[in-house]
Parts: C-alpha cells; sequence; structure tokens
C-alpha cells in the first residue's frame, strides 16, 4: 500500500490559502501571522508532512529523531527509555543530536505527526521508531524523504530496515532452560497479539514445548494487557499452577510475582519465574529475577550504525539486524533435578 505524498499544495488547498504562505510558515520566515503560522503547522503535522532539506547531505548527519509510542513509557523502569539514553550517548560522541518524539495514540489512529516532529522535519536526517506501531503509520514515515529503521520490532509485509533481538530463539531458549532444570509444566504471561517481540517470545516458547512433547492448557496463558497495550489485564490464576512460568518482560514477571505472593505461593520454591529486558527491576525485586539481557548498547551502536550507512547508500535494499541476548541467572528458577 503506498502512501499519498503530502506538498505544500495540499496544505495549501486544505486551508485555502497560497503556497508562499505555506512556504514561509514552515521555514519560520515572515510574512505571515502568527496565528496562520501555527493553523499551518498543525494542519502539516495532521496531514503527515516531512519536508526534505535541500542543503542536507548524507556525509553530513547532525540531527536524527526517534519516535516512540507514549504507551511504552508508561512503566518508570522502561525498556525503551535506557534504549534511548544509549542512542543519545553514541550520536552525542559521533557529533549528532538526538530528538525524541513522544506519540499519542489518537496521533497514531489519525495518522497525524506530534507537532514537534512536524516542526523538526527539515533538520532530520534520519527517523528511528521505538516500539511498535501500526502498519499504515509506518508507512506514513517511510512515505517521505529520510530513512527510517524500526527498533525493537518488524513488518513483514513492509520494505524497512531494523534492528531487533531474535525474540523467537530467545523464547525457545529460556523454555529449554526450564525444562533442562526438570521444569515439564511451564505457562506464558503475555500477549502475544501486542508486540512482534511478545508473538516471537510466545512462538518460541511454544516451539520448545513441542519438542520435547510437553503440552500447557489454555489457562496457563496469562494475558497481561489487551493488544493494543492501552490498558493492563488483572488475569486470574490458573486453578492448577504449573512449576514455571515464562513472562515476555520484567515488569510482568513482577506484577506475576505480587499476584502469587498475595495467594501465599513462593517463588522460586513453589513456582519459578524467568523473564527478558534484564532491566532494574529484575535485580532490585526480591527474589532477583533470571532474565534475559539484550544489550541496550548493542541496539544504540546497530542502530545508529544502521542509519548512517542507509543515509550514504539509500539505493541499498532493508535487511533485519539481529541482536544477541544472553540469559542473566538470578534467584527466581528452582533447579527440580
Amino acid at each position: 500500500m503506498q502512501s499519498r505524498k503530502v506538498t505544500l499544495d495540499t496544505i495549501a488547498n486544505r486551508l485555502g490559502i497560497t503556497k508562499v504562505s505555506v512556504s514561509k510558515a514552515l521555514n519560520n520566515q515572515p510574512g505571515v501571522s502568527e496565528s496562520l503560522r501555527k493553523k499551518i503547522l498543525q494542519t502539516s503535522s495532521e496531514l503527515g508532512y516531512l519536508p526534505k532539506s535541500a542543503s542536507k547531505q548524507a556525509n553530513n548527519v547532525s540531527k536524527l529523531g526517534i519516535v516512540v509510542p507514549k504507551r511504552f513509557f508508561l512503566d518508570t523502569d522502561n525498556f525503551y527509555t535506557k534504549i534511548y539514553y544509549h542512542m543519545n550517548q553514541e550520536c552525542t560522541q559521533l557529533g549528532i543530536s538526538l530528538s525524541i518524539y513522544l506519540l499519542d495514540p489518537e496521533q497514531e489512529q489519525s495518522r497525524a505527526l506530534p507537532l514537534s516532529l512536524a516542526q523538526d522535519a527539515s533538520e532530520l536526517s534520519g527517523l528511528f521508531i521505538a516500539g511498535e506501531v501500526s502498519d499504515s503509520y509506518v508507512e506514513l514515515l517511510a512515505a517521505h524523504a529520510f530513512p527510517v529503521i524500526a527498533i525493537d520490532f518488524y513488518k513483514t509485509d513492509l520494505e524497512l530496515d531494523c534492528v531487533i533481538p531474535d525474540n523467537f530463539q530467545s523464547g525457545y531458549a529460556v523454555t529449554k532452560y526450564l525444562i533442562d532444570r526438570g521444569h515439564s509444566q511451564i505457562g506464558f504471561v503475555g500477549n502475544p497479539r501486542y508486540t512482534t517481540s511478545v508473538m516471537d517470545r510466545y512462538c518460541g516458547y511454544l516451539k520448545a514445548l513441542n519438542t520435547y512433547r510437553l503440552e500447557a492448557p489454555p489457562d496457563w496463558l496469562l494475558v497481561n494487557n489487551d493488544d493494543d497495550g492501552t490498558y493492563q489485564v488483572d488475569f486470574e490464576l490458573p486453578a492448577e499452577l504449573p512449576t514455571a512460568f515464562v513472562c515476555h518482560c520484567d515488569m510482568a514477571a513482577y506484577k506475576l510475582l505480587l499476584k502469587l505472593q498475595a495467594e501465599g505461593v513462593s517463588v522460586p520454591e513453589q513456582v519459578s519465574l524467568i523473564s527478558f529486558d534484564n532491566t532494574d527491576l529484575s535485580r532490585t525485586i526480591s527474589p532477583a529475577l533470571t532474565s534475559v539481557n539484550i544489550g541496550k548498547e548493542d541496539f544504540a551502536v546497530e542502530a545508529v550504525s544502521r542509519m548512517l550507512h542507509c543515509i550514504k547508500h539509500p539505493e541499498e535494499p532493508s535487511k533485519n539486524i539481529y541482536l544477541p541476548s544472553k540469559i542473566i541467572e538470578r534467584d527466581s528458577v528452582r533447579k527440580l533435578h
């Protein structure tokens, strides 16, 4: 599906003004009133206009941007804030500024840009998207001049560069880790329809169960949020608990831990937990979580490196870059035999 190109004429026709007035407003030039300038900027944001800077050169990158849906910034101990921190550090070392743009659900649904992104777009050489957004919103961004790179998600039906962990293999690995320690009754915490990351971790979990001829009843899948991630689901514990759970992230494991403790179930003596992301939370709660480390520094180095390559070589086809991961052992998994 091809997104329609938004031009100065598109904005001018929408507002019933001249293209010259639109150009002056978008380039912060005199000749238009402040009220009209704001109206033009707002309309350009709503239409998804991203101007191309005529003077920008691929080998002279000074500013990049990163779009993150607000729903991924709800938790204080957040995976994506750490990724942004390390990406900003990497960019700073290269003399590049990195601006962050938080995306409201309403903006994503209506295909409108954050206003600050619309204002900054002419200065950007490239744009990252961290955390999953809809196909149509990716198309909105990718239809314009600069390269767009997805971080921690991918789109099977779109040509898009992606920097991602191998979540399928990690899901398999953590489940096998539990099986190797004597667990044969293993549940999963997470909504597979939430993001490609959760889906791939869940599919890796299912592959491990199938490989070792194990089964999990439906009530061992604990869905902890809705499909869009806009609200948390207060899931019920199954009547018969498994001996272990694979949790799609540290926060999901922590919430399950609290629920188990409230019911008088001891971790890991009665139920073991293993999770993903290796955030600060995994080290500070009790018992400390065994968790998969996905290097945030690796994300930063690979993402920025790939962006600079894409800017210099725009003719090259897109590719997926898979990052390594490692299980960090702590205190939340009991060895049964």
